[in-house]
């Protein structure tokens, strides 16, 4: 019996990085679809499929940081229809910044997750963001949100957990340890950080 199929899609074209994460090479070419999506098949996109060992797949596209586009939704939702057909499981990464077919792809997605850090102004705008996901999409999509780099601080100054709690609600789902040195690590080597410690505390936060 074959494990199930995974797919990440990083729909960040100007500064997306889950490529460089993992030491691939970006190979989605959206320019060679975007004014006929209809030429996006199965062989087409395994082509521009980022393989990595674990079996995982990756669909990113070159960092073109000097190209601010912004791209059809026919284009962006055929793309990922294409992808959920193929594989069990598609993990999409969005840009911070809202397109057109940002509220179409919210809609198509089971589960909504925002990342966020334990900052003022991280909390605020994640605050901001919910009621933004909420104000477009109503109660269909509920984000939970993970904070990230997060410490529990129970008598030190600064935010604390129970902050967190009184400013996100029961949007809050849980934090990711503030561990460094090994995240940076694992950038640096494009490698997963169970590789490099399968009990840290970031790997048993995830």
């Amino acid at each position: 019996v074959r494990g199930a199929s995974t797919c990440v899609v990083d729909l960040n074209f100007q500064q997306g990085v889950c490529a460089e994460y993992l030491d691939l090479e970006p190979r989605f070419d959206i320019t060679e679809i975007e004014n006929q999506p209809e030429r996006l098949d199965r062989r087409l996109l395994d082509v521009m499929l980022s393989k990595h060992e674990s079996g995982l797949s990756v669909l990113a596209a070159p960092v073109q940081p000097t190209e601010m586009r912004s791209f059809n939704a026919d284009v962006v939702i055929r793309m990922l229809d294409l992808v959920s057909a193929y594989f069990d499981n598609v993990v999409i990464d969005m840009p911070r910044t809202w397109f057109p077919w940002t509220e179409a792809v919210l809609l198509g997605s089971n589960k909504l997750f925002l990342v966020t850090e334990m900052t003022v102004p991280c909390l605020r705008h994640t605050q901001r963001l919910i009621r933004a996901i909420d104000g477009t999409v109503g109660q269909q999509i509920k984000p939970s949100v993970i904070v990230n780099r997060f410490e529990k601080r129970m008598f030190e100054s600064g935010i604390r957990q129970a902050d967190v709690e009184d400013i996100l609600g029961d949007h809050f789902v849980g934090g990711i340890s503030n561990n460094y040195r090994l995240v940076r690590e694992a950038v640096d080597r494009g490698v997963p950080l169970h590789t490099l410690d399968k009990n840290s505390n970031v790997v048993n936060d995830l």
